[in-house]
């Protein structure tokens, strides 16, 4: 682990500007939505949740309502039956043949009865009621006339039950009988049901299923054991319930008789899955809406990175002045030597390009010191023995412990110091203060990583209000990643200042000895003094060049422009530029060319900054007097140009980092330094050019770095 985490630190490091910028607005994105996008959508799912419940509750009610309506419906409907007079003549005739017509008659006339049926001392006519006892003990203790639940069989059948009493219309009016009406709770009830209520309808008699509206409903509770302590207490509840592969918000509610027993259970169901599936995809497009303005701000904080990276170079009054670090004094422009002036209008030129890139730079870093600055703060409450009372959510993020679980623990279970960490949380509180103080603590999280904490400690409260103990207040704040892109800002400015400085120093003495002695000098001596300017002037130029192309690569800009050349013309471009150099290092460039070379399809100024990058390395790795090689070779397809020193060769167990960004060949004995940006700036010229870049050492010593480029590039055979 401690190697993973070296290796995340050293690659954070050698990330340049622009990566920094562009993960730094990940980075605040991330915590935007971590911190606004999330909670909203668990408030929103929570919402929900809420109004579901409410909808199955409503639901519940509109139930018990509608079997309440239906209770007084047949009630009332056996007391107008009762009360016809065909019925009573009917009755006092005894006349049992046209009576059951007559009742089938009324049954059909109503619609939705399955039971009508008149009970006299004498005779019982109609539908029966299949259990039904004496009428004396049925109707003992009701009402003349009364409406139930009345359950039939097992596992049961549910009817609701109207009884009145028919009287006689004499003066005392006796009665002679009861009428009976009853509907049976079946599968078209709990449709009617459902329609009404909008909620799937069932009804549960014995922990089995008689009647619903739910198709393909097993035969017992979406929820069984909640059936069961609805049966055990009486108590209507909601909970969730599956069947299939349909998970349902269930309410369950008892059906209770006029005597408070209890006769079935009425289960509502509401479909989950929709609903669900809605809330995700809610979820899913607003982590889209995030992923897209994550992109778009990584593209428009991209492009900015490329205004504050093209210059790096600025001259002032004097090159010795610029080398120190003064980017506000201009150089003369006017001299008394014609190369000079055109060598300082250059230098004017790359000194107020530098001083603007300079000043955007240090606004980008302020604002990203901004965005750093609002990262969010963690709070913990302790108490007057050191024990966790309040731990906010920020906290949570930052330490990794969810607050249930740590608190009323002691701080050390959440303050674990990172190994080689002396300084403690419990040093900080024991620190006798009259005001808060503060200091960097590095500690492990959650998981075993390492945080770098900034922690302010509140003094512990002598006064606390009525009924609160003592506390104090610790808040942290993660300044891990701040930590990490300071290095790194500082390390990579270190860097670009070192490679500036020395071709500026070289400059500035020149520069100087010219100034102070140039009316003296000969022709002879001042050329040599402006070739060494030339030189330096190169040198810049080589690393402003790389800097600018290694940000348009970075950025996805870069692009090379392709016409016919000839390959002698760009190789003899590039030996003209280094002829200089190779001659200050007496250094023999030999050319081994082919008479006979085809046209290429390529762009001529980006290949001729491939070989000037190459020979350049190829000097700065040979020894003074050596020898540089450069060979073109062709086969039917490529066109293969490798340039060959004889220095002391490349490390092989570099070999796979050799092309990448900050990645310098240096070896022990080496006094040359670089911020590794020229072979990575060779290898994606080749590749746009669609040839491959490699490198190997020699057997009798010295490296060979080597490049391809098609003779006929791929839109050219496309058209063949």
């Amino acid at each position: 682990m401690h190697r993973l985490l070296n290796g995340i630190r050293q690659r954070f490091q050698q990330m340049n500007l622009s990566q920094r910028l562009v993960l730094s607005l990940v980075l605040v994105v991330i915590a935007i939505i971590v911190f606004s996008g999330l909670p909203a959508n668990i408030a929103m799912w929570q919402a929900l949740e809420r109004q579901v419940w409410l909808r199955v509750q409503d639901a519940q009610s509109s139930t018990q309502g509608l079997y309440n309506a239906e209770i007084t419906r047949l009630k009332k409907l056996s007391g107008l039956i009762a009360g016809r007079p065909t019925l009573y003549n009917l009755l006092q005739q005894g006349d049992v043949a046209a009576l059951d017509p007559y009742l089938e008659a009324l049954k059909q006339e109503s619609g939705n009865l399955d039971i009508v049926q008149v009970i006299t001392p004498d005779l019982q006519a109609g539908d029966k009621l299949a259990g039904l006892p004496d009428p004396q003990v049925f109707l003992a203790g009701h009402e003349p006339y009364f409406a139930d639940f009345y359950p039939v069989g097992d596992p049961g059948r549910l009817f609701i039950v109207g009884v009145s009493q028919i009287q006689s219309p004499e003066a005392n009016n006796p009665i002679v009988g009861w009428t009976l009406v009853a509907r049976e709770l079946k599968a078209d009830y709990m449709s009617n049901l459902e329609d009404v209520t909008g909620l799937a309808q069932s009804l549960i008699i014995n922990g089995r299923r008689v009647a619903t509206s739910l198709p393909a409903a097993p035969d017992w509770s979406l929820d069984p054991q909640s059936a069961l302590t609805v049966e055990k207490t009486g108590q209507a509840c909601c909970t969730m319930g599956a069947a299939l592969d349909q998970t349902y918000y269930v309410g369950l509610m008892p059906l209770s008789d006029v005597h408070g027993n209890m006769v079935a259970l009425s289960e509502v169901a509401l479909p989950g899955n929709s609903i669900r599936q809605g809330m995700v995809n809610t979820i899913i497009i607003s982590a889209g809406f995030s992923l897209l303005v994550l992109l778009v701000g990584s593209f428009l904080v991209a492009r900015q990175a490329r205004s504050i990276t093209n210059p790096l170079l600025q001259l002032s009054k004097t090159a010795d002045q610029i080398s120190q670090g003064n980017l506000d004094i201009s150089t003369p422009i006017e001299s008394g030597v014609p190369e000079i002036n055109q060598l300082n209008r250059h230098f004017e030129f790359a000194r107020r390009q530098l001083r603007h890139t300079l000043s955007v730079t240090q606004r980008e870093m302020k604002h990203a010191e901004r965005l750093l600055s609002l990262l969010p703060k963690g709070v913990i409450a302790l108490d007057e023995n050191d024990r966790i009372t309040f731990f906010n959510p920020d906290a949570e993020v930052i330490l990794g412990y969810n607050s249930w679980d740590v608190e009323r623990l002691h701080y050390t279970h959440i303050f674990p110091p990172a190994p080689g960490e002396t300084a403690t949380v419990g040093e900080m509180l024991q620190k006798p203060t009259d005001g808060p103080i503060a200091q960097r603590l590095n500690v492990l999280d959650a998981h075993g990583k390492p945080l770098l904490l900034y922690v302010t400690i509140s003094p512990l409260d002598d006064n606390p209000p009525s009924g609160y103990g003592s506390e104090r207040v610790l808040v942290i704040r993660d300044v891990t990643e701040e930590d990490a892109v300071n290095r790194l800002r500082y390390n990579f400015l270190a860097n670009v200042a070192h490679e500036f400085r020395t071709p500026l120093s070289g400059i500035a003495a020149t520069t100087e000895l010219l100034v102070e002695e140039g009316s003296d000098l000969t022709p002879g001596e001042l050329k040599e003094l402006v070739e060494t300017i030339r030189l330096s002037t190169l040198h810049l130029q080589t690393l402003v060049e790389n800097l600018l192309e290694s940000t348009t690569i970075e950025a996805g800009c870069f692009q090379v422009r392709r016409r016919p050349i000839n390959l002698r013309g760009v190789v003899q471009d590039a030996a003209n530029l280094m002829s200089p150099l190779l001659k200050r290092r007496n250094q023999n460039l030999v050319l081994n060319i082919p008479e006979e070379l085809p046209t290429l399809w390529a762009d001529a100024n980006r290949l001729t900054q491939v070989l000037v990058n190459l020979l350049s390395n190829a000097s700065k790795f040979s020894p003074m007097g050596g020898k540089i090689e450069l060979n073109i070779t062709e086969d039917p397809d490529w066109m293969t140009i490798a340039v060959l020193d004889s220095g002391p060769g490349l490390p092989t167990e570099r070999f796979a980092d050799l092309f990448k960004r900050f990645v310098t060949a240096n070896q022990s004995h080496d006094t040359q330094y670089g911020i590794g940006l020229g072979l990575s700036v060779v290898k994606s010229i080749v590749e746009m050019h669609g040839g491959q870049v490699g490198a190997e050492n020699l057997p009798k010593g010295g490296a060979k770095v080597w490049f391809t480029i098609p003779i006929h590039p791929k839109e050219e055979k496309e058209n063949l």
